[in-house]
């Protein structure tokens, strides 16, 4: 039972220890980051839904979303191409000869009949010139035309009595036109395709031709009788064949020639009838309420935003490892992300109904000003790739949006980087603006924008830019005070004269006062010179000793005569001495100094040796017994350029203050020692200083303190009537160009400072 509560103890133990993790709590925050990321784009790329009812009208305007298939259109289409098809034929093999023989056989009869009548005659010795010829010809033709009848009947065609008498009766040049027009009816006739499905049509075509010549309408009459026994098909319809064909071109029109509903493209008019097909449609779009949730979608942003987060995560474990190594900078730049993405979010759904390039209202700009001046330029413009990226895939990928921000956005970072003074700041964001104009101009007159277009666009991407700056400005003191960043603009505020801290270090330190301008002065020339944060250098300089305001008579700049270390032992001496950092962090800490400057003052002295007090107590009675790291500084050592530099100034200019012959020659041989000596001691083991870095640190203490050490002609005395007055004019004069090094004399070396 024990062993059981014992490893319950441990699991949660563990589970604490992961909890407390830096680097756990950094992957943590940035999962949740792209989760919330993912929502927000989610929502913003998924299209209005729209509640719909079959067969009423509709509320809405509705437009299509994407380029999507008319797929009922098509269909329809399809099936009008494939009904355009002819049938495939074969040939009936003798058909055509068939009717053109039965035409044939239809005038033979006709003819054998008229040429029995008068064969009949001339075997009875009847001529035309005999008395009965009218009669005995007219008894021939009744018998004549009853054969006749009978063997048409046998043909297959039954006229009437009247019919086959006018075939008996007609003079033989009628018989012969006769002929002559139904053998070349006939002939044209079977040359065309008949089919059992056209036979009818085409039998009205041959009789229509016969009714438009010239013979009597009895022989029009027999010749459409005619037709109707004889014309039969030639061809027969290959329905397999005719079926392939059909649809293979239904299959080309649903393949090769869909209709398309091209993007905003209108689907539904307000009071249009909803119909089966445009639901249909609208469903396919996912416009729908009752359409399900775009799965699909959803993974394309969520494997997109994955990809960006491990590209910035890449970038910055290559050039920005000190931000991602760090919870506050990394907190800060996901809260940054996200107010992106909401704004982004909140103004396009705002304006997308409103305004065509809605996505140019977006201050997208602020991002990348706000990364460049609180973190790190590097970082702001990967920073602003990955944002205009990730907000593109809400507002549907707009190529105007993407280029403005992808330009201008990254030009911005470099604008601001540079800027320390909020009137700079402004006058950035109007370069901004007009450089956001620019582009946009650019951008219309490649794609033939109107010239209205482009002009509404340009004042929206100016205001735009403004906004961003003043959105940026505003902001500021809020990222400076939650997530304690230093900016520019807040070490120039902690850099005022009137700051509480320097003004009671120069009420109630003045000595101290003056010695951290100067230092001040030094620590920035050298920062600037080696590459680092010039102005952080300064500020912290200002404030590294303001732990001696708890005791500012026990630090000999501060002191007139009296020394309480006379009367103190060399160890009591040593805390008080070696206390002012850490007093200097608590009562930075009353005065919400940030985090960044805290630094400096708690590691300009690193774990140096208090060398002066150090050998006292080595010169007292129990010198055998002193350990040289009880009068060593707590620490920790300088863990950036600017805190190295601050603690190489504050000991150079304690040192060179103290001495007594200054020239050029001996300063810089006290530079340099003072130099070597930190860097042999490995006080500057954890900064990232390099030798030519220290050099050039030398270099620049020199160019300042010879500045201010430098050899003075004496004031000689001018006697006149009012010579005493002159002589005090001319003391005057030069008391008030030393008044600030007469006013800082240190005395003292670096083991009190």
């Amino acid at each position: 039972m024990f062993s059981l509560k014992q490893k319950d103890q441990n699991i949660l133990k563990n589970i604490k220890s992961h909890f407390k993790d830096r680097k756990f709590q950094r992957i943590v925050l940035g999962i949740l980051t792209i989760i919330f990321a993912f929502i927000i784009i989610e929502s913003g790329a998924a299209p209005q839904k729209y509640k719909l009812t079959l067969g009423e009208s509709s509320k809405y305007n509705i437009l299509s979303n994407r380029d999507v298939e008319d797929k009922n259109k098509t269909k329809q289409n399809a099936q009008k191409a494939a009904d355009a098809v002819p049938a495939s034929m074969t040939e009936i093999k003798g058909a055509a000869i068939e009717v053109r023989n039965e035409a044939g056989r239809f005038i033979k009869i006709v003819e054998e009949s008229r040429a029995g009548i008068e064969e009949s005659l001339q075997n009875q010795g009847i001529t035309r010139s005999s008395r009965n010829y009218g009669r005995q010809l007219e008894a021939e033709r009744n018998v004549a035309s009853v054969g006749l009848e009978a063997k048409l009947k046998d043909f297959g065609l039954n006229l009437a009595r009247e019919q086959v008498m006018t075939l008996i009766k007609a003079e033989k040049d009628e018989i012969n036109s006769f002929k002559d027009i139904t053998e070349y009816i006939v002939s044209g006739a079977i040359t065309k395709d008949i089919t059992a499905d056209n036979l009818a049509q085409q039998i009205i075509d041959a009789q229509n031709n016969f009714e438009a010549t010239e013979l009597r309408q009895e022989f029009k009459n027999i010749g459409n009788a005619l037709i109707r026994k004889i014309l039969k098909p030639n061809k027969a319809i290959d329905y397999t064949l005719t079926e392939e064909l059909r649809n293979e071109a239904y299959n080309d029109v649903i393949n090769n020639k869909k209709i398309m509903i091209k993007k905003d493209e209108r689907i539904l008019a307000i009071n249009e009838t909803v119909t089966k097909e445009k639901y249909e449609l609208l469903k396919e779009l996912n416009l729908l309420e009752e359409s399900s949730f775009d799965f699909a979608l959803a993974g394309g942003i969520l494997i997109v935003l994955l990809m960006l987060s491990l590209l910035l995560v890449l970038y910055m474990n290559h050039f920005c490892r000190k931000h991602l190594s760090s919870k506050n900078d990394m907190l800060l730049l996901y809260v940054v992300i996200i107010l992106i993405l909401v704004i982004s979010r909140g103004t396009y759904g705002f304006a997308k109904d409103v305004y065509q390039h809605s996505g140019l209202l977006i201050p997208m700009l602020m991002a990348g000003m706000l990364i460049s001046i609180l973190l790190d330029l590097k970082l702001a413009i990967i920073v602003n790739f990955v944002l205009t990226i990730a907000v593109s895939l809400m507002i549907k990928g707009d190529m105007s949006f993407i280029y403005i921000n992808l330009i201008s956005g990254t030009f911005s970072t470099f604008i601001v980087s540079k800027a320390n003074q909020r009137n700079q700041l402004f006058m950035s964001g109007v370069k901004i603006a007009f450089l956001n104009v620019l582009i946009i101009v650019s951008l219309g007159i490649i794609d033939k924008h109107t010239y209205q277009d482009i002009v509404t666009d340009s004042i929206v991407v100016f205001i735009n830019g403004l906004l961003s700056i003043i959105l940026t400005i505003g902001t500021m003191p809020f990222w400076e005070s939650i997530f304690n960043v230093i900016t520019p603009l807040r070490l120039l505020e902690l850099a005022n004269p009137n700051q509480p801290l320097i003004k009671r270090l120069l009420m109630e330190a003045p000595g101290t006062y003056h010695h951290s301008l100067m230092v001040g002065n030094m620590a920035e020339v050298a920062t600037e010179a080696i590459g680092g944060n010039a102005l952080l250098a300064r500020v912290g300089a200002y404030f590294h000793d303001v732990g001696k305001l708890k005791r500012p008579n026990f630090f000999k700049e501060n002191q007139l005569s009296d020394n309480p270390h006379d009367r103190m032992t060399a160890n009591l001496s040593t805390l008080v001495i070696t206390a002012h950092t850490g007093d200097g962090v608590e009562i930075a800490k009353k005065h919400k100094i940030p985090l960044i400057v805290r630094d400096i003052i708690s590691q300009h002295h690193g774990t140096t040796l208090v060398a002066y007090f150090y050998h006292k107590a080595k010169k007292g009675e129990k010198g055998e017994e002193v350990k040289p790291e009880n009068f060593r500084y707590e620490g920790p050592k300088p863990c950036t350029k600017e805190a190295a530099v601050v603690m190489l100034a504050d000991s150079v200019e304690a040192a060179v203050r103290s001495m007594v012959d200054k020239t050029e020659g001996k300063i810089e041989g006290l530079v340099r020692k003072i130099i070597k000596d930190k860097l042999d001691d490995g006080q500057l083991d954890q900064c990232d200083l390099t030798l030519k870095d220290l050099d050039d640190t030398a270099r620049s203490f020199m160019k300042v303190l010879s500045g201010l050490f430098h050899e003075r002609e004496e004031y000689p005395e001018i006697k006149t009537k009012a010579g005493s007055l002159e002589n005090a004019k001319a003391q005057e004069i030069a008391e008030s160009e030393n008044k600030f090094v007469s006013e800082g004399v240190k005395i003292s070396n670096d083991s009190i400072s």
